[in-house]
């Protein structure tokens, strides 16, 4: 009879598999930690010579390979062994029943060392970004900035003065733009008694200086506040200047959750539902430097497709409520406006009804008709200037304060021209010397009664329709180890429709999603006749700090300046794309979007949503437990 005790040295199979297990478990938990620490001195001494400076972590994991290797070709073996018994049995039920159990135990031991490594492979993961996921953590706690990402990220698409501006004068005014309509009563006080009411409701909007504390905001009425005609766009002009003679001064600027949309919701929600805060430094000194153009779409002279965007480009942040509104004549009178601080007139010298909106920090104007002439491959409506007219666009420069040149003198809250954040008229000739209106006394050196900038083109019949193709990008697709403060810069084939360059079309997503804002900027390239989209941003985490994915994403929002959207996506290819999955002209219809230079039918998302198997895409990846 068969004693086991007879056979000291032979084990069964299920120890076999039990020690097999054994092992692959505890080389995970070896193979799995993380090294997080700094670089000892030891390493220091390894990174300057030249022997082999692979981890023990690594070792072990190459020896649990060939381990696994090994366990592979045992089981080959035992079951060439099992299936050689059961040939020879020859129907005799003692080798038959041996080569069975043979067959069951390897497969047995097999499924219990897969198990094994998908159960402790499970908890160790668990396990390890409990103990560890701390310092990804930490590292976007360093880099992230409270109550900050609602700038891009949610309701505002801008302000003025920007995040951590410097040598911004005293008698700046400081401005606000919402992604949507704005309960005025949420941000003026007293509005709902008297619409006509400017002063600021300090438990939505507080300004002071940092250093003394919101204690010593300013009070309600030491701010007129005005707005633009859409409740978008806020305007908060404090009555004395601010700051200091003597020395630079830190304000900070808070929009607390009393804030309310047109629709009565809270305007800061979901994962920004705290608010918004900024800071910026106050300098010593007072702004008395009129603002003068420095570009226009179309050039002076030129002969222009019809759907062509009217823009003015200025040399510094503009009010946004003296240079924005609408010039409507309805026929029942009951949407009529008539906003003339510019105007684009056809070739009678009539208003040509339209819009003036403001973008790129408060420094472009664009001009859009009502007149619908056709549609652009999103469906969206073109609108047309008259056709093969002469077409004349001004801005008017404003009254200007005889007793304070170049300040400009209001008219009510407002002014009767385009005026900068200090109030300054325009210099419409760039001589140096606002001279104002035709309503004020001061004469203009060059002889002209007003110091407007004027000038005109001519229409065709033709409708532009080239499709904005992405030229180049900085960084690069996939690109590494870029500077952490540089904008990223996207340069396209043609000249953009600025006020279509905003947040809701542009932004910059960091993955996994930590607390960030962005801003999107824009420069023209008048040589060649393209514009450049700029996109700033907090610092990036760095690589020395493991470095982080960031994704830039441009939507088919973006237009031309013929007001034709990007679509498809066509751009710069990315890494490992060929003929048939390239971002180019004339790809499968069925692939608009480009990710990482790679056309796909779908909205492009990160890892991290890919990974979490979720439904949103890009843009949506914000979380809301921040």
């Amino acid at each position: 009879m068969y004693r086991p005790h007879d056979h000291p040295f032979q084990f069964s199979v299920r120890t076999l598999i039990l020690v097999i297990v054994a092992f692959c478990v505890v080389g995970l938990l070896v193979v799995s930690a993380p090294a997080l620490a700094q670089e000892t001195v030891f390493e220091q001494f390894a990174d300057a010579s030249t022997l082999p400076q692979d981890s023990i972590a690594i070792i072990i994991a190459r020896v649990i390979r060939v381990a696994l290797s090994v366990i592979g070709i045992m089981f080959v073996c035992v079951i060439v062994y099992a299936g050689f018994l059961y040939l020879l049995a020859r129907g005799e039920p003692e080798p038959i029943k041996k080569a069975k159990k043979i067959f069951q135990q390897s497969i047995i031991g097999l499924v219990l060392i897969f198990s094994a490594y998908s159960i402790a492979t499970f908890i160790l993961n668990r396990l390890l970004d409990a103990a560890f996921g701390g310092t990804s953590s930490a590292i976007a706690d360093a880099y992230s900035e409270p109550l900050s990402g609602s700038l891009g990220g949610g309701i505002l698409d801008d302000h003025y003065p920007e995040r951590n501006a410097v040598d911004i004068p005293r008698n700046t005014r400081i401005f606000v733009s919402f992604k949507e309509a704005i309960n005025p009563a949420s941000i003026v006080s007293g509005y709902d008694e008297n619409p006509d009411s400017t002063d600021l409701n300090t438990d939505s909007v507080v300004i002071y200086p940092t250093a003394e504390g919101a204690g010593s905001a300013l009070a309600s009425d030491a701010v007129v506040v005005t707005y633009d005609e859409d409740f978008e766009i806020f305007v908060f002009d404090p009555v004395e200047y601010l700051g200091s003679s003597e020395e630079d001064t830190n304000y900070t600027v808070t929009l607390t959750t009393e804030i309310e949309k047109d629709t009565g919701s809270a305007a800061f929600s979901g994962a920004y539902a705290s608010g918004y805060s900024w800071t910026f430094e106050v300098s010593t000194e007072i702004d008395l430097t009129p603002p003068y153009v420095t570009s226009i779409v179309p050039v002076e002279g030129a002969d222009e497709p019809r759907n062509v965007t009217v823009e003015i480009n200025f040399s510094e942040a503009m009010d946004p409520v003296a240079t924005t509104g609408s010039y409507v004549d309805s026929d029942d009178d009951t949407e009529d406006s008539f906003f003339t601080n510019i105007q684009v007139l056809d070739a009678s010298l009539a208003n040509v009804e339209g819009t003036f909106e403001i973008s790129n920090a408060y420094k472009t104007i664009s001009f859009t008709t009502t007149d619908a002439c056709g549609e652009d491959p999103c469906g969206d409506t073109i609108y047309c200037l008259p056709t093969n007219q002469e077409i004349t666009a001004i801005a008017k420069a404003a009254t200007i304060n005889e007793d304070e040149p170049p300040q400009a003198e209001p008219t009510g809250y407002t002014f009767d021209g385009v005026v900068d954040a200090a109030a300054n008229s325009l210099d419409g000739n760039n001589d140096g010397d606002a001279c104002g209106s035709d309503s004020d006394t001061i004469e203009c050196e060059d002889g002209d009664a007003t110091d407007n900038y004027e000038w005109s083109f001519t229409t065709n019949d033709e409708i532009e329709d080239t499709v904005p193709i992405i030229e180049g990008l900085d960084p690069e697709v996939e690109e590494d180890e870029i500077s952490t403060s540089a904008d990223v810069e996207v340069t396209f084939n043609i000249y953009l429709k600025s006020s279509t360059v905003k947040t809701n079309s542009v932004s910059l997503w960091p993955d996994p999603y930590y607390e960030s804002w962005f801003a999107i900027r824009k420069e023209n390239d008048d040589t060649n006749k393209r514009t450049k989209v700029l996109i700033s941003h907090p610092t990036l985490v760095s690589t020395a700090e493991g470095g982080w994915d960031y994704w830039p994403v441009l939507n088919n929002e973006i237009k031309s300046a013929y007001q034709i959207c990007m679509y498809p996506a066509i751009g710069p290819k990315g890494s490992g794309t060929g003929s048939t999955n390239a971002c180019t002209e004339g790809r499968d219809e069925g692939k608009p979007y480009c990710c990482n230079g790679v056309s796909f039918a779908s909205a492009c998302q990160t890892e991290t949503q890919v990974d979490d198997d979720d439904d949103e895409t890009l843009p949506d990846n914000t979380e809301t437990e921040l």
